[in-house]
Protein backbone atom coordinates (compact mmCIF):
# COMPACT_ATOMS: atom_id res chain seq x y z
CA UNK A 1 0.00 0.00 0.00
CA UNK A 2 1.38 3.39 -0.94
CA UNK A 3 2.00 6.02 1.73
CA UNK A 4 -0.78 8.19 0.30
CA UNK A 5 -3.32 5.36 0.58
CA UNK A 6 -2.13 4.64 4.12
CA UNK A 7 -2.58 8.30 5.04
CA UNK A 8 -6.11 8.26 3.64
CA UNK A 9 -6.97 5.12 5.63
CA UNK A 10 -5.56 6.66 8.82
CA UNK A 11 -7.60 9.84 8.28
CA UNK A 12 -10.76 7.74 7.98
CA UNK A 13 -9.81 5.92 11.19
CA UNK A 14 -9.30 9.24 12.99
CA UNK A 15 -12.75 10.41 11.86
CA UNK A 16 -14.22 7.17 13.21
CA UNK A 17 -12.58 7.55 16.62
CA UNK A 18 -13.66 11.20 16.86
CA UNK A 19 -17.26 10.18 16.22
CA UNK A 20 -17.06 7.61 19.04
CA UNK A 21 -15.74 9.95 21.72
CA UNK A 22 -18.15 10.22 24.62
CA UNK A 23 -18.39 12.51 27.63
CA UNK A 24 -16.11 10.33 29.81
CA UNK A 25 -13.71 7.35 29.83
CA UNK A 26 -12.41 8.07 26.34
CA UNK A 27 -8.89 9.26 27.09
CA UNK A 28 -7.44 6.26 25.27
CA UNK A 29 -9.19 7.43 22.09
CA UNK A 30 -7.42 10.79 22.26
CA UNK A 31 -4.12 8.95 22.74
CA UNK A 32 -4.89 6.72 19.75
CA UNK A 33 -5.79 9.71 17.58
CA UNK A 34 -2.49 11.39 18.51
CA UNK A 35 -0.62 8.21 17.58
CA UNK A 36 -2.39 8.06 14.23
CA UNK A 37 -1.57 11.71 13.56
CA UNK A 38 2.09 11.00 14.31
CA UNK A 39 2.05 8.09 11.86
CA UNK A 40 0.56 10.35 9.18
CA UNK A 41 3.37 12.82 9.79
CA UNK A 42 5.97 10.06 9.33
CA UNK A 43 4.28 8.78 6.17
CA UNK A 44 4.34 12.28 4.68
CA UNK A 45 8.10 12.40 5.26
CA UNK A 46 8.47 9.00 3.55
CA UNK A 47 6.34 10.18 0.62
CA UNK A 48 8.46 13.31 0.24
CA UNK A 49 11.66 11.19 0.15
CA UNK A 50 10.10 8.74 -2.31
CA UNK A 51 8.99 11.55 -4.62
CA UNK A 52 12.45 13.10 -4.59
CA UNK A 53 14.15 9.77 -5.35
CA UNK A 54 11.66 9.04 -8.12
CA UNK A 55 12.26 12.45 -9.68
CA UNK A 56 16.06 12.10 -9.46
CA UNK A 57 15.83 8.66 -11.02
CA UNK A 58 13.76 10.00 -13.90
CA UNK A 59 16.20 12.86 -14.53
CA UNK A 60 19.18 10.47 -14.47
CA UNK A 61 17.46 8.10 -16.90
CA UNK A 62 16.56 10.95 -19.23
CA UNK A 63 20.13 12.24 -19.27
CA UNK A 64 21.46 8.75 -20.06
CA UNK A 65 18.87 8.31 -22.81
CA UNK A 66 19.73 11.69 -24.30
CA UNK A 67 23.42 10.74 -24.72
Amino acid sequence: MTPLKQIEALKITIKYFRSQIGPHDCGWMYTTIDGLKYRIKELRKEEKKFSKIKQESWIKGYKEWKK
